[in-house]
């Protein structure tokens, strides 16, 4: 099969298929694929799922930006808040965040603070996080680098920044942690999930242009592989008019 759309299009689209209508969702700063997916679900299937949760609620920019940080990006949203006005009530929670980090292990724990050395003499220091109640009191968060290689998935994290499935199903409980958690781990490469019971990451599809030897080769720990691992279902004609033509029309995902 050619591959006539991006990873990140993939990666958008497998997303936004999961998203339902009438949920509410958010991403943090970066979040060129999560907004494009949000998006696409809106016009797709979900025509009120709701945008909200950081600062501001149902943004339609002419075009996607790198960061939510970026004015533009927020460009004729039906409504904003302050910081203070969304530390007050991120207790409440969403339906759905979107996450990336520096380092995601086997059971979907994310690193967003340091890599190497320790926390106050790192090698690399990374963003932190300004705001995480929402990876426990949201129902569920999708886990989206944009990267796949041994050096961002790896068997265990340096520091836990985003709790995930800790280190299985006793040490998510003794935490506290109720919530469904990670749901999915969509990479350019392919599609993780979960497993019921060990809560440790799994190959569910494997994208276009790439085999399961790719993922595991660039993958730091060994995901589990069940036989019926297939291809990713590529993204409809359908749903490239509408991502390339009324989301993404400057072609920030097609690098």
């Amino acid at each position: 099969m050619s591959m006539d759309f991006s990873p990140l299009e993939q990666m958008t689209v497998v997303m936004a298929r999961d998203l339902a209508d009438g949920e509410l969702g958010a991403a943090g700063a970066a979040a060129l694929v999560p907004m494009a997916a949000i998006a696409l679900a809106r016009e797709m299937h979900a025509p009120n799922l709701t945008i909200g949760g950081e600062m501001f609620f149902n943004p339609v920019p002419g075009h996607l930006y790198p960061s939510m940080l970026d004015d533009r990006a927020l460009g004729r949203c039906e409504a904003s808040e302050t910081f203070i006005e969304l530390f007050g009530h991120s207790h409440h929670g969403l339906d759905f965040f979107f996450h990336s980090g520096l380092q995601i292990d086997c059971y979907g724990n994310i690193n967003l603070h340091h890599v190497g050395g320790t926390l106050h003499a790192p090698k690399m220091r990374g963003p932190g996080a300004a705001n995480l109640s929402y990876c426990h009191t949201s129902t569920r968060f999708y886990i989206c680098p944009t990267v796949h290689n041994i050096r961002n998935f790896v068997e265990k994290v340096d520091f836990i920044t985003i709790p995930g499935n800790m280190s299985g199903p006793d040490s998510k409980a003794a935490a506290g942690l109720v919530n469904e958690g990670p749901r999915l781990v969509v990479t350019p490469r392919a599609v993780m999930e979960f497993d019921p019971e060990t809560l440790r990451m799994r190959l569910k599809s494997v994208h276009c242009g790439n085999s399961i030897k790719d993922v595991l080769d660039n993958t730091g720990f060994t995901p589990d592989v069940p036989e019926n691992t297939g291809p990713t279902p590529p993204p409809t004609a359908g749903e490239l008019s509408v991502l390339r033509g009324k989301i993404d029309p400057s072609g920030a995902l097609r690098p």
